[in-house]
């Protein structure tokens, strides 16, 4: 579907079906199968292999440690120290042994990005990571994001910010009405033109 080891957008106006076509892919949408695939393989084969990190992140109602070393043993992870690592990769030591309900909005995020890399996918979603951070934390994810994209964790992202599609983007594919309607490089997609609905949008994105 997609080339590998790219940060891939997926942008669009509101209801252009971005999030929908994101739980497809997870497979939290079922359709029939082999309709989509990753190279030789259907989303069921794949499924161990992803994680999605949505919009408002859903954490336990216990400490951010508590909450990697859930996912951590329900991935039967035994290896030593192996939740502190992550910890130590995000960088959110501070807040360790903090209750998630008490972090901010951008610390939450982090602990559900450090969640989604437990185990190691070779996929990874983001609905809209990003939209309801200030600019400290909305650097913070893009850069985690990047980072994470080269050590070849494949990236698929929804965003509406055109400037953070230029920043942190590899591939853009842009939604209407569910349709694909651009798909291509960045790069090609800020020096082509393009219809009235995408240049609409890249004016006010």
């Amino acid at each position: 579907m997609s080339d590998e080891k790219k940060i891939t957008i997926i942008a669009g106006n509101n209801g252009s079906g971005k999030s929908t076509l994101l739980k497809i892919l997870h497979g939290l949408i079922e359709i029939p199968d082999n309709i989509i695939k990753w190279g030789d393989y259907s989303i069921k084969n794949v499924k161990d292999n992803q994680t999605m990190v949505f919009q408002t992140p859903i954490l336990l109602n216990r400490t951010t440690y508590e909450n990697l070393n859930y996912v951590a043993n329900k991935k039967n992870i035994t290896e030593k120290n192996y939740v502190q690592k992550i910890i130590e990769k995000l960088n959110i030591k501070d807040i360790a042994n903090v209750n998630t309900r008490y972090i901010s909005g951008g610390e939450r995020q982090k602990v559900s990005i450090a969640m989604a890399i437990i185990g190691d996918p070779k996929i990874i979603f983001l609905d809209e990571p990003t939209s309801q951070l200030d600019p400290v934390y909305k650097n913070e994810i893009e850069n985690i994001i990047k980072n994470l994209s080269d050590l070849n964790v494949k990236i698929f992202m929804t965003s509406h910010d055109v400037s953070q599609i230029n920043r942190i983007g590899k591939e853009i594919i842009f939604l209407d009405n569910g349709n694909v309607i651009y798909q291509n490089s960045v790069t090609k997609f800020f020096n082509e033109k393009h219809c009235s609905l995408i240049n609409n949008y890249m004016n006010y994105g």
